[in-house]
């Protein structure tokens, strides 16, 4: 097996350490010369002011974990409702660490505290996470054909006549992800019903998503216009749409501070507003969530050091 080769396993140590560290100090380094070139200055001066742009960050923080919350307990009952802050920790092992390694969290969390086979759990998670998919590459063609439209260029010539195949071409996605479903009569399995609410769901929190960061742009300067707002949020879809990138946001500040000219807005301002809008989420995940986690952590460890000696 290759798995058991220590030659492999060696590699893929050498790669995991390179994608959870080296990627990411490549691309702290490149923002640092970006943000230097600004000017500290520049960017304190840049700070939003309006107090919308930072109360839309409340929403944007709980959006994810409620709406799992809502799915879980779609599929598996309310008896078998997962806490908010499971979730949470779902969503900070997958953006800090490694993707999908929180889906591994939550399986073995439900595991040892509910009462649920693990073939259901198992197909909840893996049914949730393919219409998560499902329901992201909808928003992200809907967000493409957009962009495509509205280009002057071409606008002219299709858009009378792309209202229907518009549509088919979004809903595309759907046809595929029901030979992977697991609706029937196994064990585990759900009912069409079913997920035909979770689909729904996703497709709610993944434009609700959209929707709040482009208003977070919008309300950070007056300089900023709805379209405007609407092209930063498109490239920040792209860069999640890139299969096990890691740091996504490092990606998407180095690539939305180096397209300020192109979208002809202040590089600093851009700059500030990028990086409050992808650290203050990171910030309050390790303030609400991992500190409390660790300290959890702690307090259970020295627990079971001194059960022994009694």
């Amino acid at each position: 097996m290759l798995l058991n080769n220590p030659t492999a396993t060696r590699i893929f140590q050498v790669i995991k350490q390179i994608f959870l560290y080296v990627f990411p100090l490549i691309f702290i380094a490149l923002i640092a010369v970006k943000l230097k070139k600004i000017g500290w200055h520049a960017l304190i001066h840049a700070l939003p002011t309006n107090p919308l742009f930072y109360a839309l960050q409340i929403p944007a923080f709980f959006l994810l974990p409620i709406t799992e919350k809502m799915i879980f307990r779609t599929l598996l009952g309310t008896k078998n409702s997962i806490p908010l802050v499971i979730l949470f920790r779902k969503r900070v092992l997958n953006t800090n660490v490694l993707e999908y390694s929180g889906e591994t969290y939550l399986f073995n969390w439900m595991t040892k505290n509910r009462s649920v086979t693990r073939a259901q759990l198992f197909h909840a998670v893996k049914d949730s996470a393919l219409l998560s998919g499902v329901a992201g590459f909808v928003v992200f063609l809907a967000v493409a054909l957009y962009l495509l439209l509205s280009s002057p260029a071409i606008s002219g010539i299709i858009a009378q006549n792309m209202k229907a195949a518009t549509i088919l071409v979004i809903l595309l996605p759907v046809i595929p992800a029901l030979f992977f479903l697991n609706s029937g009569k196994k064990e585990g399995s759900f009912s069409k019903q079913q997920l035909a609410g979770v689909f729904f769901i996703h497709l709610f929190r993944s434009a609700g998503a959209l929707t709040l960061d482009m208003l977070i742009i919008f309300y950070a300067s007056s300089l900023y216009s709805f379209y405007l707002s609407f092209e930063i949020v498109a490239l920040r879809l792209f860069i999640t749409r890139i299969p096990f990138l890691p740091s996504k946001d490092l990606v998407f500040i180095w690539l939305g501070i180096s397209a300020a000219k192109v979208l002809n807005v202040p590089q600093a301002g851009l700059a500030t507003v990028l990086m409050i809008m992808t650290s203050l989420q990171q910030i309050l995940d390790y303030l609400l969530i991992g500190l409390p986690w660790l300290a959890e952590y702690i307090s259970q460890k020295h627990l079971r050091k001194k059960k022994p000696r009694e």
